[in-house]
């Protein structure tokens, strides 16, 4: 597998499970060596690249210790032998407590952002005798993700958040709207999860507005970037069903729907989603929020 320098998303992807397996999963350490000898110079290349971004424990804890063994010196032209494998690895066993202690807070981070999800949620249901929910994934096409960077992908959702609360074109009539920035765990993709909601008495065709939004978020990335519309015919048709419809009309006196919607809406907080955590971020970057009810 080649990486180019600038798969910052595919890159730090490897690098974070690549840790994580030597430490946690008895990957032995000539599978590491082989890998590490892989991913270490293109990584490093791209990290003195980009040097203002903030990454995860587990890369900072291979950074740091790769470091005591080969200093800063174009340490990205280094062959890692086995014994010196041997001795990184041992180097990193003493991050292990703050990897794991990185995880635990990260579970209790997304417990408290569904209990604010869900308060908000149910308001914006209860506000209305039936509502239109969306449910949109932003990500990029698969032949330009090694040019998208984790600064691109921050300006691109600035912009799109920009747009939601100006309440123009594809977001008019919109009564609320939650979102949640993820990283894939096999291709490293950058993605979002989107959840809006909409007055169902002036909105009506729930795929026409998701698909207006795809095209909006592809507007905003130039073309690198595309969707999938969960709100299609055939997918409604699946969920339906198996009674787990959640998604299109909403009725607020229907105990089944509702209790779908907020399935739908708390997929953005699932604490079991771990391995699609950021594993870089620009610093102060959020990576999930929500709108503020207004009162109807």
């Amino acid at each position: 597998m080649s990486y180019l320098t600038t798969d910052q998303s595919r890159l730090t992807s490897d690098v974070d499970k690549l840790v994580k397996n030597v430490l946690f999963k008895n990957l032995s350490c000539k599978s590491f060596q082989n890998k590490l000898n892989e991913l270490y110079r293109p990584f490093m290349l791209m990290y003195y690249l980009h040097d203002t971004a903030n990454y995860s424990q587990a890369i900072n804890a291979l950074i740091n210790s790769s470091i005591i063994f080969i200093g800063t010196t174009h340490p990205y032209d280094v062959i890692w032998d086995y014994e010196m494998t041997q001795k990184l690895i041992t180097e990193l066993l003493d991050y292990k407590n703050s990897i794991m202690r990185e995880k635990y807070d990260w579970i209790y981070q997304e417990k408290k952002n569904k209990k604010g999800l869900d308060l908000y949620f149910k308001s914006l249901i209860e506000n209305r005798s039936r509502v239109l929910i969306i449910f949109i994934e932003l990500k990029y096409l698969k032949d330009q993700r090694h040019n998208v960077t984790i600064f691109d992908f921050h300006n691109h959702i600035k912009k799109l958040r920009r747009l939601i609360t100006t309440e123009d074109s594809c977001f008019k009539h919109k009564t609320g709207y939650a979102w949640a920035l993820e990283q894939g765990y096999k291709d490293g993709g950058f993605h979002c999860h989107l959840v809006l909601t909409y007055d169902n008495s002036k909105r009506y065709s729930d795929w026409y507005i998701a698909k207006a939004i795809g095209e909006k978020w592809q507007e905003i990335t130039k073309g690198v970037g595309t969707y999938h519309n969960s709100n299609d015919a055939e997918t409604k048709r699946t969920y339906g069903k198996d009674g787990k419809l959640g998604i299109g009309r909403i009725h607020r006196d229907n105990p089944r729907e509702v209790e779908n919607a907020f399935t739908v809406a708390g997929y953005l907080t699932k604490s079991d989603k771990y391995g699609q955590k950021l594993k870089v971020w620009v610093p102060k970057m959020q990576t999930f929020g929500h709108g503020e009810f207004k009162e109807k």
